[in-house]
């Protein structure tokens, strides 16, 4: 995998819509995927370069938290799961996302598709495969949480 991976810890700081980002990740990780419509977000609080919005939500998370390449655009029963939290920041446009448990086979289709849209954010748990299919004008930022692998 390619990427940075940025390590800072630190006291809270930032905005209100990386306050209400940070958390839904700490009220969801662990537990499974989470879909957020942030009460005091829309696209534009994303639209910063990737890196700036890594730095800041380390901040905010006191764990490292990397940018990270594109996905498949079709998902497919070979996706393979990631072995990071996965969190897709929705600029602009809309995708839709399909999740596959790690209780479930890799040979077996992922589930019903999920419709990400510009302003919301998607969590996704370490150990889930994820594929995307992007919509005409999509746009995202996609973040791996805390330390993995460099695979």
């Amino acid at each position: 995998m390619t990427g940075s991976l940025t390590c800072v810890s630190g006291a809270e700081a930032g905005t209100r819509p990386l306050s209400e980002l940070a958390l839904f990740v700490r009220t969801h990780r662990g537990r499974g995927p989470g879909l957020l419509w942030p009460e005091h977000a829309g696209p534009d609080d994303w639209d910063r370069p990737p890196g700036a919005l890594a730095v800041l939500l380390a901040l905010h998370l006191g764990c490292p938290v990397g940018e990270l390449p594109g996905l498949p655009v079709e998902p497919s029963a070979g996706m393979s799961a990631a072995p990071y939290d996965l969190l897709v920041l929705q600029q602009a446009g809309s995708s839709g996302w399909r999740l596959r448990p790690p209780d479930r086979p890799a040979a077996e289709a992922a589930g019903p598709e999920l419709r990400l849209r510009a302003g919301e954010v998607l969590y996704v748990p370490a150990g889930y495969a994820a594929g995307v299919r992007p919509g005409r004008g999509a746009r995202d930022v996609r973040l791996a949480l805390g330390p993995y692998a460099d695979a």
